[in-house]
């Protein structure tokens, strides 16, 4: 747990800007590189390309307009763990170093526009959709190796084993771990003290309703949303809608929230400029860095420690109060067997399988039952009783 005082603190930019191929996400993206620090000096900017170069050609336009692009270094990659990796150096403020033709890192570091050791003031994630993707593509392969192990045992051959294999879809558990995984890395980005942007393209929002022959089916709402990680639009501070314009040809940007109080929701930007949020940067410049570390891989450590002891305490209290009873009905004139008969299958129950079919043939060797709804001697299930101690 983190407290703060309710001071003025730094506000950084998370903005995502979601839209259709040519709706300008990238090229408006890249407009961070237009931003001023406090100290006067341009943005250094970080830019993940998942896009496979999407970037590049934007990237020579920024040259083109007088854009130092020494302060700029790309990323080439779809990999959610790589993502992860640089935004740990970011976040650890660890040296950044070029990588040489083959994607080795070699022992030069990377440097900005004033020979200084690069260190980004900006980071841009162009094409959060490819890493939802890929995240997708490797819980699937992982799903067929289960549905190959399940053919294995099932001794499975030929076409239904094919058909076992190669028909693996995600499971319910997978789902979550996506979602769980976009929410970390969301999470993470918030969490590295510099401003963000994403990219993600769109998709139809649907809902399910029922159709006239009582099945579930989806129905486009006519809404553009944004197909990307689940939950991505509750932890971003501004969402942008970017669409071109079909009478004009001109891109817009419809405003879809701004907690940053730039712009309204609802607003619609024709040719937007994402240099309209420099007055946030603007406003730092007299306030405290207050950066709020991720911990949700460690609170679900905390929580999962916590579940764990609840149900340890549990399980010491069914155990203590089933050795009460029989220590009770053992002591007391009046002995009640069915409390002794209840203690002695939560003795068994907390067994592990293993241990249940030991005790079983420990049962029968010594010549009691191993069933005692139907016993009625008091010395007998005492014996049994004797013999989970």
């Amino acid at each position: 747990m983190k407290t703060r005082s309710a001071n003025k603190i730094q506000t950084k930019l998370v903005t995502l800007l979601y839209g259709a191929t040519f709706s300008g996400k990238t090229t408006l993206g890249l407009q961070l590189a237009d931003f001023k620090r406090n100290d006067g000096k341009p943005f250094r900017v970080a830019v993940i390309d998942a896009e496979g170069g999407g970037v590049d050609d934007a990237v020579d336009e920024l040259g083109d307009r007088g854009i130092d692009t020494r302060n700029i270094h790309i990323f080439y990659t779809q990999s959610l763990q790589e993502l992860t990796t640089i935004l740990d150096k970011i976040k650890n403020h660890d040296t950044f170093y070029e990588f040489d033709e083959d994607g080795n890192e070699t022992d030069e570091p990377m440097l900005d526009a004033d020979g200084e050791e690069f260190f980004p003031d900006a980071i841009l994630i162009d094409g959060t959709t490819i890493f939802r993707l890929t995240s997708e593509q490797g819980l699937l392969e992982l799903s067929k190796k289960r549905n190959t192990i399940k053919a294995d045992k099932d001794g499975l051959v030929g076409a239904e084993r094919f058909v076992k294999i190669q028909g693996a879809d995600l499971e319910f558990k997978d789902y979550k771990k996506l979602n769980y995984s976009g929410q970390n890395l969301v999470l993470d980005l918030m969490a590295i003290g510099i401003n963000v942007v994403l990219t993600a393209r769109e998709k139809d929002e649907t809902v399910q309703k029922m159709d006239k022959n009582g099945q579930q089916v989806s129905v486009a709402t006519g809404r553009k949303v944004h197909d990307s990680f689940k939950g991505l639009d509750y932890n971003v501070k501004t969402i942008l809608h970017m669409y071109q314009d079909t009478e004009t040809g001109q891109i817009c940007a419809e405003v879809v929230k701004d907690r940053t109080k730039v712009h309204k929701a609802g607003d619609i930007i024709e040719d937007p400029t994402l240099l309209d949020w420099q007055t946030v940067i603007d406003k730092n410049a007299d306030k405290k860095e207050f950066i709020l570390k991720n911990d949700l891989d460690k609170a679900v450590e905390t929580e999962q420690e916590m579940y764990e002891k609840e149900a340890m305490e549990l399980h010491n209290s069914l155990k203590g109060d089933s050795n009460k009873a029989a220590s009770s009905a053992a002591s007391d004139g009046s002995v009640d067997i069915e409390a002794i008969k209840r203690a002695i299958i939560e003795k068994r129950n907390a067994l592990a399988p293993a241990d249940k079919k030991a005790m079983k043939g420990k049962l029968e060797e010594a010549g009691l039952p191993i069933s005692y709804k139907d016993v009625t001697d008091i010395d007998i299930l005492n014996k049994v009783l004797a013999m989970f101690d």
